[in-house]
């Protein structure tokens, strides 16, 4: 769990709706997590890449970033 409950809420709620809609299947909580998660590292990614001028060659350093950020949280 992350120690920051408003990203921990944000990759729930997108979990869930992952999971609601491939119909609900059994057991599959941690996958539709982690599925949520990486939604939300591309997207913040995304974000900082677009902010910081969309340089070509740096998009690599951007995902790391907001890997690691995500994960201190």
């Amino acid at each position: 769990m992350h120690k920051n409950t408003a990203v921990a809420e944000q990759i729930r709620r997108t979990a869930y709706f992952l999971w609601e809609q491939d119909g609900r299947p059994e057991g599959q909580a941690m996958a539709y997590w982690l599925r949520a998660k990486q939604a939300l590292i591309r997207q913040v990614a995304y974000d900082r890449w677009l902010a910081g001028g969309a340089p070509p060659d740096r998009s690599e350093l951007f995902w790391t970033e907001a890997e690691r950020n995500l994960d201190e949280k």
